[in-house]
């Protein structure tokens, strides 16, 4: 019965896969191309133009037994056949090299933007470790809302790199010895400040050891930061976050679950995309750029492990991750 219900739920994608490539109009739109210029327009186009040729053949075939007339027909439908090709061709290619120029635009606009938001980064503790003494009330809190508004910015920065970097499989991770329970503990310690801001309870349940794992500790801390901070900021005052870390086998799992807003079902198939956004979540009106989980499954997946995750509207969520203690199987490319 289950794999029944399976196989409906794959058709079901599938058609809605095939209906969602038919709908031109937002495949020009995704691509920032014309409707003319999409490639489904095309493939429709040269399959409606053969149909109506080779019925015209057919017919001329009927009534002409010359084979040099049906040679030429044939020639002039394959001539259009590659004409039509070369037009999909060169239009995929120029989608292609416009993403790639995106790319490498994001890319060096964000190293250029570190640069000056590293010395903002410098000024600000420099301005409050030696000169907070005499600012008034008022001049303090300003400070810190710089302070806020810069850490935001480098964030941002932070992200719109990592996503050129995986966009160009230029992404490198660290392989070090870690202990993944110290990173969680540091990052719920880090994000405590968020859980009292919401009014959150973390609540932890982790074993007293693990084994250390391979991998890189500053990403994956990224990843769990993410993962935990999202838990918190879209979880209603007084609701519960609750981090648990388990050994599986050759694995070690991280879950963190809330019972915050959840993610419409509708919209599931669409969470580890580049700037997704729940419907609900923007309602909240927080924070986010919609790249964190885009960026989490891509660490996680080159680390050799995995990120899934389970959600029900108005009940909450539970997002996974599991790593090997040996990336052996690692899809990445690592620096040691």
């Amino acid at each position: 019965m289950l794999r029944r219900k399976s196989r409906i739920g794959k058709m079901k994608k599938e058609l809605a896969n095939i209906f969602g490539d038919l709908n031109i109009k937002k495949q020009a739109e995704d691509l920032g191309v014309s409707v003319w210029e999409t490639p489904s327009f095309l493939f429709i186009l040269m399959g409606m133009i053969i149909m109506v040729v080779m019925a015209v053949i057919y017919f001329i075939s009927r009534h002409y037994e010359s084979p040099e007339l049906l040679i030429v027909s044939e020639s002039l439908v394959v001539i259009f056949i590659f004409t039509v090709g070369n037009v999909i061709i060169r239009g995929v290619e120029n989608v292609a090299r416009i993403n790639k120029m995106k790319s490498e635009f994001v890319s060096i606009a964000s190293h250029q933007l570190k640069t000056p938001l590293t010395q903002l980064n410098w000024e600000i503790e420099l301005l409050l470790s030696r000169y907070a003494e005499g600012l008034t009330k008022k001049q303090l809190d300003i400070i810190k809302d710089v302070s806020h508004s810069h850490l935001r910015m480098a964030k941002l920065t932070n992200d719109l790199l990592d996503v050129a970097r995986i966009d160009q499989g230029k992404m490198v991770l660290l392989e070090e010895k870690f202990d993944l329970l110290k990173l969680v503990e540091d990052v719920i310690q880090s994000e405590k400040n968020l859980a009292e801001e919401h009014n959150v309870k973390v609540k932890v349940n982790i074993p007293a050891a693990l084994p250390e794992i391979k991998g890189d500790k500053r990403r994956t801390g990224v990843v769990v930061d993410n993962l935990l901070s999202n838990a918190i900021k879209y979880t209603d005052r007084q609701g519960e976050v609750e981090v648990s870390v388990e050994r599986k086998d050759a694995t070690v799992t991280a879950c963190i679950k809330d019972n915050g807003v959840g993610i419409p079902k509708y919209q599931q198939d669409q969470v580890f995309q580049k700037f997704f956004r729940s419907d609900n979540a923007a309602r909240y009106q927080e924070e986010g750029t919609g790249l964190g989980l885009y960026i989490a499954k891509n660490i996680i997946e080159q680390s050799g492990g995995k990120l899934w995750f389970q959600s029900e509207e108005n009940i909450g969520s539970t997002f996974c991750l599991s790593l090997p203690l040996e990336p052996t199987k690692a899809k990445g490319k690592f620096k040691i």
